[in-house]
């Protein structure tokens, strides 16, 4: 005999049962980052990139809005433009104002394109013939210089004198050099982790050419760097257990960070920061220093003295 109570419990369950299974299909749909579009684009050179472009929720002031460029933007789109809402929820307060992010990924569903990033990212030392999967920085800059930019501006009401440039680890050499050879195409650059290490550390070369004509460059970009405190390790390269680590500690990312913008900063080239995120690794480092960037390079002025948040 089976009894009302059971009865009572089968039908709630099969109730909730179906509760759920509406409600699945109900959010069996992609998730959407508002005010954003993605265009997919053959530059001149004939290598394809898809543009994600994240438009801030408030009408543009009288000079257009400041924009941030990001490299890998399949990987950091969301964070950037969710981090720039949230910064500029309360511009009055923190002083960032409204932001269009312009990201530059691939097209497909990756993450990271790890054969484009490398050609599009790193510069061709001098005296080494053109290479088909590293080298193509300058190529990858006259793109951003020449189509992307003007097209954005075209586009949308853009502050022409509030621009920068994002990039993280290979990104973040990218940006260091498009400062030293074309300081004038952005107003703020942000180097992010850089892989000052690549290729022998053939970017100190532009860096002592960028610093010996620095005198004449006007008016004068400005150099965020970051680092996470934890992507060097801590023990000699002879006591770590595996060549992943020692590869690692030999690349002395957080030396080499440091040390460039101290020289930097002592030439008095351009104005300099550094932070270094502790705790952070070369990956968790990014929203961290995606956040320092906006507030780096959309800042109009030094906010009063009150919390960020209410």
């Amino acid at each position: 005999m089976v009894s009302g109570r059971t009865v009572s419990r089968g039908l709630a369950v099969g109730l909730t049962a179906a509760m759920w299974s509406g409600m699945a299909m109900a959010m069996e749909q992609p998730a959407v980052i508002p005010a954003s579009e993605v265009r997919d684009v053959v530059a001149r050179s004939g290598l394809a990139y898809r543009i994600f472009v994240g438009k801030p929720q408030r009408e543009a002031p009288r000079g257009g809005y400041p924009v941030l460029y990001v490299l890998d933007g399949n990987a950091v789109f969301g964070t950037a433009v969710e981090t720039m809402r949230l910064q500029s929820w309360r511009s009055e307060v923190s002083g960032v104002d409204p932001t269009l992010i312009v990201a530059i990924g691939y097209p497909g569903d990756a993450a990271l394109s790890l054969d484009r990033r490398a050609l599009d990212y790193t510069p061709r030392p001098a005296g080494v013939a053109a290479d088909a999967r590293s080298g193509g920085a300058d190529a990858f800059l006259d793109f951003i210089e020449t189509e992307l930019k003007p097209q954005i501006e075209r586009d949308l009401p853009v502050d022409r004198s509030r621009q920068a440039l994002f990039g993280h680890s290979f990104g973040g050499l990218f940006v260091l050099h498009a400062l030293f050879n074309r300081p004038g195409t952005f107003q703020a650059y942000v180097a992010a982790s850089p892989s000052i290490w690549w290729h022998d550390r053939t970017i100190l070369a532009a860096e002592a050419s960028f610093v010996a004509r620095a005198s004449g460059i006007a008016p004068k970009p400005r150099l965020l760097i970051t680092v996470g405190a934890d992507e060097q390790p801590q023990v000699p390269a002879a006591a770590l257990p595996s060549p992943h680590l020692t590869r690692i500690a030999s690349a002395r990312m957080v030396e080499e960070a440091e040390a460039l913008a101290g020289r930097l900063a002592a030439s008095g080239a351009l104005p300099v920061a550094f932070v270094s995120f502790a705790g952070e690794n070369h990956a968790s480092v990014i929203p961290a220093a995606l956040s320092r960037a906006l507030r780096f390079a959309g800042r109009r002025a030094e906010p009063p003295s009150a919390p960020d948040v209410p």
